[in-house]
């Protein structure tokens, strides 16, 4: 089980789906990518994040890795073959998310860097009892001989993938432990999804409007995590 920090009161916009949004991120897969350029200062001076935005600790900055992550739970990391724009929050708020575009004026201010697929990465968590989690685990291996092993009920860990032409959907469920406000602790379920894409055009002017395009509809894409997540929803199972 892995813990998560969440506030008690959801802030302000967030859609009350049953399911509370604490992660969002998107990964480009690129080519010929030099991570050493990827620090607070080169990301202010080219206007990829706000200027003034404060970094929350000391960056990393290497030839194989550098990280910068700021105040309000932005972070841009960089690795030869991927660039990953996340944030964060408890929960975090739709029309908060500002991910997307920082990853959409960092292709714009490199050029240069060819990208060959493109993920779409939320990650949400449901509160439920250890009865809930019971309900869905046996709506899962209904059946299975191998559900009990010497009078012992495994955790059940799920992943499950969606794939259609145009994007796979691969979609872990888990449990976990929220650390509350106060120092109490939830139980909850956890949903993490990479909707990816593979960028086939050949033509860079091509490749550059798929791609701008495919970051245009995160809203879509989110809008499908939650519908995804809600089949998941253990209320739905028969007792």
């Amino acid at each position: 089980m892995s813990g998560v920090s969440r506030k008690k009161t959801p802030e302000k916009g967030t859609v009350d789906r049953g399911i509370d949004l604490v992660e969002f991120s998107v990964v480009l897969v690129v080519k010929s990518n030099d991570p050493s350029i990827v620090n607070p200062d080169f990301l202010r001076y080219n206007a990829i994040v706000d200027a003034n935005l404060p970094v929350q600790e000391p960056p990393i900055t290497t030839l194989a890795f550098s990280q910068a992550i700021f105040k309000g739970g932005l972070a841009v990391k960089a690795l030869p073959e991927r660039m990953i724009f996340e944030q964060t929050g408890s929960p975090l708020a739709e029309e908060d998310i500002r991910c997307v575009e920082t990853a959409k004026r960092y292709l714009e201010k490199a050029p240069q860097v060819s990208c060959n697929a493109v993920g779409i990465n939320p990650k949400g968590i449901r509160e439920s009892s250890g009865t809930a989690r019971e309900k869905v685990s046996n709506a899962l291996i209904e059946g299975g001989s191998w559900a009990s092993f010497r009078a012992v009920v495994p955790e059940i860990l799920l992943k499950a993938a969606y794939r259609y032409e145009d994007r796979m959907i691969a979609l872990d469920i888990s449990n976990a432990r929220t650390q509350e406000e106060g120092g109490s602790e939830a139980s909850v379920m956890m949903f993490q999804a990479n909707i990816h894409r593979d960028i086939r055009e050949v033509n860079q002017q091509q490749r550059v409007a798929k791609l701008s395009s495919i970051l245009e509809s995160w809203r879509e894409d989110l809008a499908d995590f939650h519908s995804l997540v809600d089949k998941f929803d253990s209320r739905r199972f028969r007792p």
